[in-house]
């Protein structure tokens, strides 16, 4: 069982433009003997991950949207995994909502949502999504937020600090996505994430169905066969 030692600290977010705002960021500490869960995404191939974590994590709210920048180096996406906890007493049936973007004003790419009912300490949640495909070593982002909580009763989204993933930035939005800063306060963070690649196996070749009729009918001819296709 994880102990939580929680502490709220109401601070300002410094953002690019300059003009400080404010976020809530909810601190737990982990055992380093537990583990989180992690569910396995559909899809295959780590891509780009930031895993790195001090307990401490930036609240995810219906009108606090958070986000982080990376670049992949593969043509396809196909899921997200993004490391998240529960504090206090989140309503049930809320639902946390993920989007790709090519850039952060920008429309979604893709869109998924899950029950946040599944998230009970600190779980690696994995966001399934139909295939896209992105321009490696281009940014693009992870848009992360919620339709519900208030108070202490939220989920959070993990963050390590001193910029461990050297390959995007923090962002936030305090007006549910309609202006955004980057996180700069917080000791220059990345939130904790990780995106996979779908591998697809393509046919060199198709075969006929009349050919395919045709070796049934004459099963004598398929060793000739395999013999002229290079089949030893």
């Amino acid at each position: 069982m994880y102990k939580k030692l929680v502490g709220i600290l109401v601070m300002m977010l410094l953002i690019s433009t300059a003009i400080p705002t404010m976020g809530i960021m909810i601190k737990s500490e982990i055992s380093k003997e537990n583990y989180p869960i992690t569910f396995q995404p559909l899809g295959s191939g780590l891509d780009q991950q930031q895993t790195n974590q001090e307990g401490q994590g930036l609240i995810i709210l219906p009108s606090q949207w958070l986000a982080q920048g990376f670049k992949p180096s593969v043509e396809k996406l196909a899921a997200v995994q993004l490391y998240i906890f529960k504090h206090d007493n989140p309503p049930a049936g809320i639902e946390i909502t993920v989007s790709i973007r090519d850039t952060i004003n920008g429309s979604d790419l893709v869109q998924i949502s899950v029950s946040a009912d599944q998230i009970e300490d600190y779980k690696w949640v994995t966001f399934n999504f139909p295939e896209i495909t992105v321009t490696p070593e281009e940014t693009y982002y992870i848009v992360c937020r919620s339709d519900g909580g208030s108070g202490t009763d939220v989920y959070c989204w993990f963050y390590g600090s001193n910029n461990p993933y050297d390959r995007g930035y923090a962002w936030v939005s305090l007006d549910a996505g309609e202006t955004w800063g980057k996180i700069v306060n917080y000791d220059n963070p990345d939130f904790c994430f990780k995106t996979y690649s779908k591998n697809t196996r393509s046919r060199p070749y198709v075969i006929n169905s009349i050919f395919l009729r045709f070796i049934e009918d004459h099963p004598h001819m398929f060793p000739l066969l395999r013999f002229l296709l290079g089949f030893q």
